[in-house]
């Protein structure tokens, strides 16, 4: 095999990741990985005999069957029908991936550079982007010349209305982290996670902090597992923590305005100071709970949350104004995992979503010690994604579901061993 195939999957993989604040971009070089999924389907006999093509195949399942069956009372067919037949997309990228470590990969060792370079150069962009970030807090404006927009930090991602850029940072934080803590010194790693962690809370995304916070409680259980969690490493991960909490409090008029909604809604709970501190979502939950109610086996169909939402809403909601060009109702998603599979794809969904957790662990219960080590950083960062009790983004959109994908194809070939290979391989 020639030396260009090696870094092959791994260059689209950062290219992907690169791109991710551009628009839609990333789904160029994630198609480019489709397609030499799809090719190596046809082409590779040995590809039935990797170690994870099952539980792949078991996955794909999982997501996309609860579309399909939710298409005959699909409120936006077109959309719906778009938005399901892209799983194919998802799923060649992450076979390309399998096929690679199980039948053109030189060398098991070739995966484990894979891994390493990705990891890399996750750290590093994620510095990059938090830099810019504190650039544009600083400043008012980041080097591309975007604005703060509504208290939000977007830094590269943008001054439009869709605010990605902490909950991007959230997700790749446990990437960039373990990469930081196996190759670092540990005052530069302590110093990336100071600096990740302080434009999380400067980002204003509540799912942003929420995912964070558990995917460092992940981290921190699977080294206590392990016995490699001391005293002194929890003290200096609380004092990080804190720092950055404490930067962004004192820094941001936005993180104080919301720090106190929170705590209010704590202490004295109500509708109304509740509704305040989760962003004015009550109404949203409430509407998806009414739609799943009414659609409650298979849903109004991917994506249709928010063509459905005007019949279901209270007399008055704010988020029933049409969304403009987009069509539908200003709430396009049910910011709430659990409430979205109920609205969209009814109890199929949620049963799908419980396999689809269940067929991750049991990949992660198949590896030996070394395989979870080399899927950790994957691991945690799918708990932050996967965890139910966040106001998430829409979980089909392409975005959402595109990283979702990346993470569980790096996650799978981490964990993966190759198989003796067939003779003509």
């Amino acid at each position: 095999m020639s030396s260009f195939r090696v870094p092959f999957p791994a260059l689209l993989l950062v290219l992907a990741i690169v791109l991710l604040p551009i628009g839609r971009l990333m789904e160029f070089p994630m198609a480019a990985l489709a397609l030499v999924g799809m090719f190596w389907v046809f082409r590779t006999e040995g590809l039935r005999r990797a170690s994870h093509i099952w539980i792949l195949l078991g996955l794909v399942a999982a997501f996309a069957v609860p579309m399909i069956l939710a298409l005959p009372d699909s409120i936006a067919l077109e959309k719906a029908s778009l938005t399901t037949a892209g799983t194919i997309r998802y799923a060649m990228s992450c076979t390309a991936l399998l096929a690679w470590y199980q039948c053109y990969s030189e060398q098991p060792a070739d995966r484990d550079k894979l891994l390493n370079w990705f990891g890399c150069v996750v750290a590093v962009l994620l510095i990059l982007w938090c830099l810019d970030g504190l650039l544009q807090f600083v400043t008012g404006r980041n080097v591309l010349g975007y604005g703060v927009g509504e208290g939000y930090i977007n830094g590269v991602f943008g001054d439009d209305d869709n605010v990605k850029f902490g909950v991007a940072v959230a997700f790749l934080m446990p990437i960039g982290l373990v990469h930081a803590l196996r190759s670092w010194p540990r005052l530069v790693a302590g110093a990336f996670l100071l600096l990740v962690l302080a434009l999380i809370a400067l980002s204003g995304k509540r799912a942003a902090w929420i995912s964070a916070g558990v995917e460092l409680a992940a981290l921190g259980f699977y080294y206590f597992a392990r016995g490699r969690l001391s005293l002194l490493k929890v003290a200096s991960v609380l004092t990080v923590a804190t720092l950055a909490l404490i930067f962004a409090y004192q820094s941001s008029d936005w993180v104080q305005k919301r720090s106190v909604v929170i705590v209010s809604a704590l202490d004295e709970p109500s509708y109304a100071s509740v509704n305040l501190a989760t962003g004015l979502r009550l109404p949203i939950w409430q509407t998806a709970l009414a739609v799943g109610k009414e659609h409650w086996v298979n849903g109004v169909g991917p994506r249709g949350f928010r063509y459905a939402y005007a019949e279901f809403a209270a007399e008055g909601d704010r988020w029933a104004r049409p969304a403009g060009e987009a069509g539908g109702a200003k709430a396009s998603h049910a910011h709430q995992l659990l409430l979205e599979l109920w609205a969209e794809t009814g109890v199929i969904g949620l049963v799908g979503y419980a396999l689809f957790v269940s067929l991750l662990w049991m990949a992660w219960q198949r590896g030996d010690m070394q395989a979870r080590s080399r899927a950790l950083p994957y691991a945690v960062t799918l708990v932050g994604v996967l965890f139910p009790l966040n106001t998430h983004l829409a979980w089909y959109s392409s975005w959402h579901a595109m990283l979702l994908w990346l993470f569980i194809g790096l996650y799978l070939l981490a964990l993966s061993y190759r198989a003796p290979r067939e003779p003509d391989q």
